[in-house]
């Protein structure tokens, strides 16, 4: 009886034997970890065959997975006139290995790949499907339901629960399969991505492909670029760089690495001040406090007063589309730096009016877009 009480509550695990083998395990909650050291470091190989691969129908084809996957419902479409297509589905894992949650509802769309939800149960899941599966706004429907846990973006990776044969999980995808070794994009190592409107992300690489294609209808003239994935989800095209190239991160970045998570947009110039909630209910509030609070740095346009050294007249005039950059951080650095190239030396500026954009950055920020 003793044995059957330490194995009434158990727990599902995944782990490597010494030469790499990937087996599945179930065992006491509590001792997890223990169980997949002690395989790698004491057992060579198991010949009970556990990866076996499972077919989720998906419409008129099928999706391989290891696990053990119930598919309650699902909707799909397309491609259509356009050359898209989608699904979405509801799915229990009922072996999900390491603490993974194994209710989840699944989409993947060709124009922004794919993205899970978590929810508490399965009636929960199957409520929301009946209600939102034909919906393209799920990303602010989802959060709202009862139930709820968390929505995770895949992209281009696969999420965990589609994982086969020996595939190693990282946090909630599957390694990606046919990865090559680049240089500069090595798995693991922190990047600073920007998007297409200039706001920066820390990103983790999960590796890089190699893509060829012909410049032209000349089959001699091949262009060749990397697609590089990261931890989120996105993929970065090199042949298609709107937001400019990642660059690593520094050592003496790490902190924006940390920080850059919960306040990008302040690190961006977006904005001047973030608030983090803590699990305990504190708050913490940063706020951007400048060293000359009077000069103007937001983007927009101004209309100024220019005295220079050496004239009698002051110029006046508006000053279109300021940015404040690195160099620049505002309106008046801008135009010091402006009437320098000519040799001219600025002595006074006074702003009289400005039209600040919306939208545009509040400050320079601390990212900045590397040199083209």
């Amino acid at each position: 009886m003793e044995k059957l009480e330490r194995f009434s509550s158990y727990r599902y695990g995944e782990g490597r034997t010494g030469i790499d083998q990937m087996v599945e395990f179930t065992c006491p909650s509590d001792v997890v970890e223990q169980v997949s050291e002690f395989l790698r470091t004491n057992v060579r190989t198991i010949d009970i065959p556990t990866t076996s691969r499972v077919n989720v129908a998906h419409g008129g084809y099928g999706q391989y997975t290891r696990y053990d996957v119930t598919q309650h419902d699902y909707a799909g479409g397309g491609p259509g006139e356009g050359e898209g297509w989608g699904y979405i589905e509801v799915l229990e894992i009922k072996n999900s290995p390491d603490g993974r949650w194994g209710i989840v509802i699944n989409e993947c769309m060709s124009h922004k790949g794919g993205v899970f939800t978590e929810l508490e149960t399965v009636e929960n899941a199957r409520a929301a499907f009946t209600k939102f599966w034909s919906s393209h706004r799920t990303e602010e429907e989802f959060p709202k339901l009862s139930g709820f846990k968390r929505r995770v973006v895949c992209g281009e990776l696969t999420p965990w629960f589609y994982a086969i044969g020996d595939e190693q999980l990282i946090g909630d995808y599957a390694f990606p399969d046919g990865l090559q070794d680049d240089t500069v994009y090595r798995f693991g190592r922190q990047f600073v991505v920007f998007d297409y409107d200039g706001v920066p992300a820390v990103k983790t690489c999960m590796g890089t492909r190699f893509v060829k294609r012909k410049r032209d209808y000349h089959s001699y003239d091949e262009q060749q670029y990397r697609l590089v994935y990261w931890d989120d989800g996105s993929v970065w095209d090199e042949n298609n760089d709107h937001g400019g190239s990642p660059r690593p991160i520094e050592e003496g970045e790490m902190w924006i690495a940390e920080a850059v998570q919960q306040f990008r947009q302040l690190l961006a110039g977006k904005s001047a001040e973030f608030t983090i909630n803590f699990t305990d209910g504190n708050k913490f509030v940063g706020k951007l406090v400048r060293a000359n609070r009077r000069v103007p740095c937001a983007e927009g346009d101004y209309f100024l007063v220019v005295r220079l050294k050496g004239t009698k007249k002051p110029l006046e005039g508006w000053v279109n589309d300021f940015k404040p950059t690195k160099d620049a951080p505002d309106i008046v650095q801008y135009v010091i730096q402006r009437y320098a190239k000519s040799g001219q030396e600025v002595e006074h500026v006074e702003v009289k009016e400005c039209k600040t954009e919306k939208s545009g950055k509040k400050w320079s920020g601390v990212f900045f877009h590397p040199p083209h």
